[in-house]
């Protein structure tokens, strides 16, 4: 859940922030393929930096956060989307 304290976001956001800007701006000469891997290498670092080492289930818990982070996505983004496609274009009978 990424619905953390406000005081543990300020420093994280003072920090990703900047970088999210950086990738925005990058988004003028880069492709769509080339900001998925982009992303994909900075979710990756950030992983790796804390799961890398350690025994089975602390690397298990770099899938639990990844996974935790897509159901998220899904809930908030992609799951509305859909429904508005079922009420525009119908439900699959």
């Amino acid at each position: 859940m990424p619905y953390i304290n406000k005081k543990l976001r300020e420093p994280i956001d003072d920090k990703l922030d900047p970088l999210i800007k950086r990738l925005n701006g990058m988004l003028t000469y880069m492709t769509k393929e080339e900001l998925a891997g982009c992303l994909t290498y900075v979710i990756f670092r950030l992983i790796r930096t804390y799961y890398e080492h350690g025994k089975w289930y602390d690397k298990m818990d770099a899938n639990k956060v990844c996974a935790s982070a897509i159901d998220e996505f899904k809930r908030r983004f992609l799951h509305p989307y859909e429904d508005r496609k079922i009420i525009e274009n119908g439900d699959v009978r």
